[in-house]
């Protein structure tokens, strides 16, 4: 299939078939003389695969860095997928509840208690991990969490108020002037 075929088939642009194959996340099985890109039923494939990852959150580089491991298991990356959108989907079902309580609640036909009206969101997973790993490595990060790991349940808690504390601080002097003493003695903490 030719670049713009695959690209109307998949519902992506041409141009973003031609960056995974500028970093080598996706080569063509063949390229024309007239630099035409022909995808391959293999390649339509991986892309599938390089889809199911980009929609779970992975960065082009870890995508890259999955496929290319001598380790690759497609049928294995297919289940993980599987396994993970259904967790996904899980945590939206649970937030969803909770707009619907929280719709009832505002209309006055429920009373919601306060767990109840935050059940759904999920703060286990560092949204800023990613980025970490790209900025530091791999490593750095793996050593990290394999301290904090270490760390008993009370000793984790205390860690997590305290930086719960800091993150409601400063969102408390979003509108404070980042010269202000009180916001400059916030970020020393």
């Amino acid at each position: 299939m030719k670049v713009k075929e695959v690209a109307d088939l998949v519902g992506i642009s041409v141009r973003t078939l031609h960056y995974y194959d500028q970093i080598g996340l996706l080569t063509p099985d063949k390229i024309s003389e007239s630099s035409y890109r022909f995808y391959s039923n293999d390649n339509l494939e991986m892309l599938q695969q390089i889809l199911f990852f980009r929609e779970l959150g992975f960065s082009l580089k870890k995508i890259k860095e999955i496929i290319n491991s001598p380790s690759f298991d497609r049928q294995e990356a297919l289940m993980l997928h599987r396994k993970m959108l259904l967790e996904k989907r899980r945590q939206l079902d649970k937030m969803l509840g909770t707009i619907d309580k929280t719709i009832q609640s505002l209309k006055g036909e429920i009373t919601m208690t306060n767990k109840e009206k935050f059940e759904g969101f999920d703060f286990s997973h560092n949204p800023y991990e990613q980025e970490a790993r790209e900025r530091w490595g791999d490593e750095a990060i793996n050593n990290s969490n394999a301290k904090l790991g270490k760390l008993s349940e009370d000793e984790q808690k205390i860690i997590s108020e305290r930086i719960s504390s800091i993150y409601k601080k400063l969102a408390s002097l979003r509108d404070t002037s980042p010269e202000s003493e009180e916001t400059q003695a916030a970020i020393k903490v």
